[in-house]
């Protein structure tokens, strides 16, 4: 892959990061779903990765880094989906009346509480791999790999 080539894929991920309009969840807060992404995500963190061992800018750097930890975020469509439903469709739906309403194919709200604490444990998992790989560019590239000024940054 060429340098235009990863920034570009990197910019089309950045856009979708400045959206204004992306609805986060309340059981997998920082959730959002693949399908906003132009490029898989493997791709994105690549493109990433290369621009990372290659940015002196610290400034560039610091949102690239942030970048980097942020793209484990986006969860499969239908776990998001699915996550959606039972954030918005029954908070303030009496029970009896969420039941009526609830596609019979669903799990519980149980079911789906667990399987958010599990996303969410994927999600903090793939973070603190994320730091360690930063911590690598960091290094290969002769800069300090302390990271406590990127995680005050995103937490």
């Amino acid at each position: 892959m060429n340098d235009k080539t990863a920034r570009d894929i990197v910019k089309a991920f950045a856009e979708v990061l400045d959206r204004d309009d992306l609805e986060p969840l309340d059981s997998v807060p920082s959730a959002l779903p693949e399908s906003l992404l132009r490029y898989p995500k493997n791709l994105i963190r690549r493109s990433i990765a290369l621009l990372l061992l290659e940015e002196t800018d610290m400034d560039r750097r610091q949102i690239l880094e942030e970048s980097y930890l942020f793209l484990d975020n986006f969860i499969a469509d239908q776990d998001y989906k699915l996550f959606y439903f039972y954030d918005k469709s029954t908070d303030d739906i009496p029970q009896s009346q969420s039941l009526e309403r609830k596609p019979l194919s669903l799990p519980s709200k149980a079911e789906v509480m667990k399987e958010a604490q599990r996303t969410n444990q994927r999600i903090r998992e793939r973070w603190e791999q994320a730091l360690e790989e930063i911590k690598v560019f960091r290094r290969i590239m002769g800069l300090s790999d302390d990271l406590s000024d990127l995680i005050s940054r995103v937490s």
